[in-house]
């Protein structure tokens, strides 16, 4: 894998929406996503969001495949190669922005026009239940030592003419190492939804 920072000017990084499609270009000829299940490998990248402020280029830590080529319109700063190789019992400190949710029953489906599922995603406010959904997601990877949640403002973009909103938060702690496959996986793979916002990729680092 490589482990990328890249800067977006200001025009396109307002719209949140209009990031991960800017970054593709870094990755011609990639194919897009296809997989049905979150057990699949995931293709394309996975990216976080470190510093966007209103009138400034937004600047992101990329992880992809591939390594990223230049294009027009994009700044990248540099890239180098990885490779997580997590062993069993090893404590790692660990950050992760994420969009914690749940899935449920929309009882008023057959009043939305188009409208095919009756499960619907909602996001988890509370913050007991975002500490349970993160355990959720690391169970049988690794176990929580601790863990400090950030909240941060609803998120809000366009898609074409509609518009959307994002609640998301940052977790921060240490976790102990169970299954390094399984952790590998989490690493490569992300966690959770909204990974095309700049969610779900797991930074690790080293311990003691």
């Amino acid at each position: 894998m490589f482990i990328s920072r890249v800067e977006i000017p200001w025009e396109t990084a307002r719209n949140p929406y209009d990031l991960h499609r800017q970054l593709w270009r870094l990755f011609p000829g990639e194919d897009h996503e296809t997989r049905t299940s979150s057990e699949q490998d995931r293709q394309g990248f996975l990216f976080h969001i470190e510093e966007q402020g209103t009138g400034r280029p937004a600047r992101l830590l990329v992880q992809s495949r591939r390594a990223p080529v230049r294009a027009d319109g994009l700044l990248l700063l540099g890239s180098r190669e990885i490779q997580p190789v997590p062993s069993a019992g090893q404590r790692l400190a660990f950050v992760l922005k994420a969009n914690p949710v749940k899935t449920i029953t929309d009882a008023e489906r057959d009043a939305k026009a188009g409208k095919q599922s009756d499960k619907c995603r909602v996001p988890l406010i509370k913050e007991a239940e975002q500490h349970d959904w993160l355990v959720r997601k690391f169970s049988s990877a690794a176990t929580l030592e601790s863990t400090d949640i950030l909240l941060h403002a609803p998120l809000y973009f366009r898609k074409g003419k509609r518009a959307g909103k994002l609640v998301t938060c940052t977790f921060e702690g240490v976790m102990r190492v169970e299954e390094p496959e399984r952790l590998t996986h989490l690493l490569e793979n992300g966690v959770g939804p909204a990974k095309g916002f700049g969610c779900g990729l797991l930074l690790v680092r080293r311990l003691g």
